[in-house]
């Protein structure tokens, strides 16, 4: 798997110094510099399981934007939006909400819904491929992962894919069993759109 970091404020060996995890924080939330380490967890997985022919784009800013994409990954199946959560403890992914289960066994809905802001992000993200011209045989599907094995989630007709930390090798082997809509040779051209959008007037 071919993988591209656009994660910002790292160095070019991928390391994020004390002042850059600082200024992240303070531009992208408290949670920033957490949820970077466990894309690393989730990226390290996905690598192990998947053949040459995809490719994973990391932390992607839409051009003229502050819109950050955790995670697209590209492969003869389709497109994948995919956000990591380090988050653990006991979750219920029910339709559009993220809710948090209680001791008591109620679910309460969560302080971030990371439901509703993966499918945001996998909507914003299509509309981009839509505007550079990038056909889609099928619509991309947004992913929720769960880097802690420590996330319990219980999931209820969710309106994005949600997979446990022990089921990621078991998400990587359905994405080699897709269907192909795609060239190999086409993914990569489809990369390079995505990293370097054409301009207006080569659009139109």
């Amino acid at each position: 798997m071919k993988i591209i970091d656009k994660t910002p404020l790292q160095d070019a060996k991928g390391n994020i110094s004390f002042p850059a995890r600082v200024q992240g924080t303070l531009k992208y939330g408290f949670n920033w510099y957490a949820e970077l380490e466990a894309q690393k967890v989730v990226i390290a997985q996905l690598d192990r399981s998947l053949e040459k022919g995809f490719v994973l784009i990391r932390n992607f800013t839409l051009p003229n934007s502050e819109i950050v994409i955790p995670i697209i990954l590209i492969g003869a199946g389709g497109i994948w939006v995919i956000y990591v959560t380090k988050d653990k403890g006991s979750f219920e992914a029910k339709g559009d909400q993220w809710n948090i289960v209680n001791a008591d066994g109620k679910a309460l809905p969560a302080s971030i819904n990371f439901i509703d802001r993966v499918s945001k992000q996998a909507i914003v993200f299509q509309k981009y491929l839509k505007i550079q011209k990038v056909e889609m045989p099928n619509p991309l599907e947004a992913v929720l992962i769960a880097a802690d094995p420590g996330a319990q989630i219980e999931s209820v007709r969710p309106i994005a894919r949600v997979v446990r930390s022990d089921a990621i090798k078991q998400f990587a082997s359905s994405l080699l069993q897709a269907r192909p809509v795609w060239r190999t040779d086409f993914i990569h051209e489809i990369a390079e759109r995505i990293l370097d959008p054409r301009p207006p007037e080569e659009l139109k």
